[in-house]
C-alpha cells in the first residue's frame, strides 16, 4: 500500500471518528500528527468529564457572575463576590454563608460560583436545606446514615439554598448541622 493511500485512509478514519480538526492538517510531521491526535483526545475527554460534573452538581440554571446586576444591590461588596469567584475558599474548604432577604440575588451569586467551580474541576452539588434535611431523616430511618453522610461530604463544593426559607423541626435541624 501507498503511502498516499495509507495517508488517505488515515483522514477518512480521522472523519469518521469525529477528528475533523486533526484531518484538516496537512501531511503533519509524526509528532506534530500524533500531538494533535492527542490534544483533541484530550479535549473530548475533558469536554465529557465537564458535562459529568454539570449534571452531577444539578445547579438549577446557568447564571454567571457578569450577568449579576451589582447597581441593584449597592450594598453587596463586589470586591467580596469578586473575591468569592477566585474559588480560594473551596481550597480552604471555608463555608460561605450568603445572607439576606428573598430576591437580592443569593441563589443567583451561589449558582454562578458553582459553576464557576465545576469548570474548574471541583465536583460541585446544589440541594435546598429541605431536600437535604429529608434526605438524611429518610436515610438515619432506613440505616443508611454513614453511607448518605459519605455522599454529602463528596463534593468539594455543596450549596444549600433555602436555609431559613421554611421552618425546620428540631430533629430536621440536627440531621442538618
Amino acid at each position: 500500500m501507498s503511502r498516499d493511500t495509507v495517508y488517505q485512509q488515515t483522514r477518512e478514519h480521522l472523519h469518521y471518528l469525529g477528528l475533523g480538526a486533526v484531518a484538516e492538517k496537512s501531511k503533519p510531521g509524526y509528532t506534530e500528527f500524533l500531538h494533535s491526535l492527542l490534544q483533541a483526545e484530550v479535549d473530548a475527554v475533558e469536554q465529557r468529564r465537564l458535562q459529568g460534573r454539570l449534571r452531577f452538581a444539578k445547579l438549577p440554571t446557568r447564571k454567571t457572575l457578569e450577568q449579576f446586576d451589582f447597581t441593584a444591590q449597592p450594598k453587596l461588596d463586589r470586591r467580596l463576590v469578586e473575591d468569592l469567584a477566585t474559588l480560594r475558599f473551596v481550597e480552604e474548604k471555608a463555608n460561605v454563608l450568603l445572607i439576606g432577604p428573598p430576591g437580592v440575588g443569593k441563589t443567583m451569586i451561589a449558582t454562578a460560583l458553582g459553576h464557576r467551580a465545576v469548570e474548574a474541576g471541583y465536583r460541585v452539588y446544589y440541594t435546598t436545606a429541605a431536600d437535604l434535611v429529608a434526605r438524611t431523616a429518610k436515610a438515619a430511618l432506613e440505616g443508611r446514615w454513614a453511607n448518605t453522610m459519605r455522599f454529602w461530604n463528596g463534593p468539594q463544593l455543596l450549596i444549600v439554598d433555602e436555609l431559613g426559607y421554611l421552618p425546620m423541626p428540631a430533629e430536621a435541624a440536627s440531621h442538618f448541622f
